[in-house]
């Protein structure tokens, strides 16, 4: 960790408690890379899911890989795939990417949107 990364971190997490929907995700993305900080997925999960439903699209991507990949949390497609529709419904081309290749595998699955 370099005294950069630390100094980062500590701004960024600055931003983050001032509600500042960037720093909220950027201090997830932290938290998941360990970037100027122990990783910490559980707490990035959380700093996603909450500037995920304040509609950042970053964040709704984020969230929905970790759900994909099951990283930390339970893996669940259908949560992944409403994350990721709703992040590209914004304009996120690699969203819609992510969703079109879950919708190719998943064609026999019923999904409906409950996000949580």
């Amino acid at each position: 960790m370099t005294k950069d990364n630390i100094k980062g971190f500590k701004l960024i997490k600055q931003s983050a408690k001032g509600e500042n929907l960037c720093g909220i995700t950027m201090l997830g993305f932290c938290y998941h890379n360990g970037i100027g900080t122990i990783i910490n997925k559980l707490k990035a999960f959380e700093l996603y899911h909450k500037a995920a439903h304040l509609k950042d699209t970053i964040a709704q991507y984020n969230l929905a890989e970790m759900y994909e990949n099951g990283d930390r949390i339970k893996k669940d497609i259908n949560n992944a795939t409403c994350w990721y529709k709703k992040s590209a419904e914004q304009g996120d081309n690699d969203a819609q990417n992510k969703l079109d290749l879950l919708k190719n595998k998943n064609k026999n699955k019923h999904n409906s949107c409950k996000i949580n």
